[in-house]
């Protein structure tokens, strides 16, 4: 039995005799407080309920639950850690990871509690800790004359247990040594996951000192869960496990919760969006032969820079999120510089989705105009950025689903339809070779946009339960997410030809000879998208603008937090902020309504940048003096640099362009 799932361990003898001696699961195993924990079985159990005795024929006030909920509990818990229930709550938690400047988690040391007491932050007091057998031996040798001695053992584990205990352990270790903190932690070469605890001898002196910096605010975020344990109660702390190296040196690392096959699903959540419809007319632009080349590049490319953001991560327990690799390399002006590309990078995806929403709603039904259903959607999910994020983040796994409706749809259509254009039955005139080259450029940033999740993956390689099978999950990911997005930009350019539009979708909404229930259907899982996606983007950059302008809720003490909650121009701010992050891609969408535009500007003015450049940029920094690096992938990192930044200017400049200047209207 996993030691998340173990029970808490009896602090008497009779509760000895009459708890853990039992069965798990009979009646006998009831604690001295007379409540169950029960542990997760798929024995039939019996619990008491408080207050009142619910089987009037049970005089012990007992009762049994019903076949039916054994059977929806085994069939949640069914699978192990890869149970439906422990991917709802990976899911759950993978909601949170686009988080810009998130509050940083509590972690604390776990080594008996049980999962329960583990989720509501709850835990063993030291004295709960200790066995019965131990307080028996201790027991006895203070009768021996030994009290002086293990009075002093305790003074030590107290003072380490009681005033550290919520610490990293390297911060544990910094209490007694000060000179532990800047300790080496050997790293295996090309493997990840294998370097935690004490901040790493191969970084430049500057990012050690930031690492420090890095692992004092953990502990500051410790103290205050200490000390203000109700600001903590929705957030489960993160629990602590020791590994000893080959060399003797104990470390520790943070212990996660998801799986490969939940990281999996998690990363491809994140990369499956709404740019894989203008895939087919990246292809239109660039032709077969250089399309498919730079699709496959991008997938490649970024999948060794996903990589490498997990090397840096491994440096030390103190940096969690991509913001805080931007620390270690590049100081405070780094880190804010990251915070202002990924506000821009997540508004110009709500202005994506606003302007899919409006062109699909107004090809089905003409009623309104382009601007109209903008200005109706934007209303509509201004309420929405008031609902509680814990409501938000079960609607976070839909649109994965919706995407694969898509292209399911756009396949059948093709099928159905007998003549071209539209059909895969009577295939489009297509090119080997742009038809204009000057249409090229655009497509660089069409063909980037679909591997825009860099900013997440550090959340989700921290939230790993093997950390070191990290490369396995990102392989598999990228085959995956590579495969649907080479399926729908095949499809919709055989179909259509040069006749493709910004939307491959648009082109089957406007053909009336499909049926009509498929384009119905279409439709709907296209509007489903931006309501499930545009609140959890406006989220992120919500809580960053309220940090800036210290109207944070986060960040304040009960009292100040008190206060705030009151305060009307602090209310009236947090609500200011709530409508400008739906308002301003609103402005943006109806002053550039074009999907493609918007697309490749994001491709290649951010996607380049947080996925490619600035990865890389990370990584030769912060191990500059060292000899990680090698030459030969220096040299080839360097060249990334160099090449990734050129095409990054080239294809925001055409992205901006009117088309009728490149060639690329109609």
């Amino acid at each position: 039995m996993s030691y998340r799932n173990r029970p808490p361990l009896p602090t008497s003898w009779n509760a000895y005799e009459s708890g853990r001696a039992s069965s798990f699961g009979s009646l006998e195993s009831v604690p001295e407080d007379g409540q169950r924990n029960a542990p997760f079985s798929s024995t039939p159990t019996t619990h008491l309920v408080q207050g009142r005795n619910i089987d009037e024929g049970n005089a012990s006030g007992l009762r049994r639950t019903s076949s039916i909920g054994r059977k929806f509990d085994s069939l949640r818990h069914l699978g192990g850690p890869n149970s439906i229930d422990n991917f709802a709550k990976s899911l759950q938690r993978a909601a949170a990871f686009r988080e810009i400047t998130p509050v940083r988690r509590l972690s604390i040391s776990l080594a008996d509690d049980d999962e329960e007491g583990g989720e509501s932050g709850e835990q063993n007091t030291p004295e709960q800790s200790r066995s019965l057998l131990r307080e028996q031996l201790d027991a006895y040798h203070i009768q021996n004359g030994s009290e002086d001695a293990l009075q002093d053992e305790q003074s030590e584990a107290e003072e380490i247990t009681e005033g550290s205990r919520l610490l990293p352990q390297e911060q544990r270790q910094a209490q007694k040594s000060p000179t532990s903190l800047l300790g080496s932690v050997p790293l295996l070469a090309n493997q990840l996951g294998t370097s935690y605890g004490s901040i790493s001898s191969r970084l430049t002196p500057a990012a050690q000192r930031r690492a420090s910096i890095l692992i004092a605010e953990q502990e500051e975020t410790n103290r205050r869960a200490r000390e203000h344990p109700e600001e903590f109660k929705d957030e489960p702390p993160r629990e602590l496990e020791q590994e000893v190296l080959p060399d003797g040196e104990v470390v520790t690392r943070t212990v996660g919760e998801s799986t490969v096959p939940m990281t999996v699903f998690n990363s491809t959540n994140v990369l499956i969006g709404v740019g894989i419809l203008a895939l087919p007319l990246g292809l239109r632009y660039s032709g077969w032969i250089i399309g498919l080349s730079l699709l496959t590049l991008a997938a490649i490319t970024t999948a060794y820079t996903a990589k490498l953001l997990a090397k840096c991560l491994d440096t030390n327990t103190g940096s969690t999120t991509y913001g805080d690799i931007a620390f270690l390399a590049f100081d405070t002006w780094g880190r804010n510089s990251v915070e202002a590309i990924f506000i821009l990078e997540l508004t110009a995806a709500n202005v994506a989705l606003v302007i899919l929403f409006a062109d699909s709603m107004n090809s089905l039904l003409s009623g309104l105009g382009l601007n109209e259903w903008k200005i109706l959607l934007t209303l509509g999910l201004i309420p929405l950025n008031f609902v509680p994020f814990r409501a938000l983040s079960v609607t976070s796994v839909i649109g994965i689903f919706c995407c694969f409706g898509i292209i399911i749809i756009v396949f059948v259509d093709g099928l159905i339809k007998p003549h071209s254009p539209g059909s895969l039955r009577d295939l489009a005139q297509t090119y080997a070779f742009p038809e204009d080259w000057r249409t090229l450029p655009l497509s660089l940033g069409l063909f980037m946009a679909p591997w825009g999740g860099h900013s997440v993956f550090p959340a989700i390689y921290k939230d790993m339960r093997h950390p070191q099978k990290y490369g396995r999950a990102v392989k598999n990911t990228y085959i995956f997410t590579y495969g649907l997005d080479i399926s729908m930009a095949v499809l919709g350019y055989l179909m259509f030809g040069d006749k493709v539009r910004d939307e491959v979708t648009s082109n089957i909404l406007r053909d009336t000879s499909y049926p009509h229930a498929l384009s119905f259907i279409l439709v709907v899982l296209i509007c489903i998208i931006p309501v499930t996606k545009v609140p959890l983007s406006n989220r992120p950059i919500m809580d960053t603008l309220n940090k800036k302008f210290r109207i944070d809720l986060r960040e304040m003490d009960p009292k100040a937090r008190l206060y705030s909650q009151k305060n009307w121009k602090h209310r009236a701010g947090r609500g200011a902020v709530a409508i400008l992050v739906n308002m301003v891609p609103l402005c943006i969408a109806i002053g550039f309504p074009d999907f493609d535009s918007i697309m490749a500007l994001m491709g290649s003015a951010f996607c380049f940048t947080i996925c490619i450049i600035l990865p890389i940029a990370f990584y030769l920094k912060i191990f500059s003096d060292g000899k990680e690096i090698g030459l030969v992938e220096r040299v080839v990192d360097w060249f990334l640099v160099i090449i990734c930044s050129v095409l990054a200017v080239l294809g925001t400049v055409f992205a901006i362009l009117p088309k009728e200047k490149i060639g690329a209207s109609g």
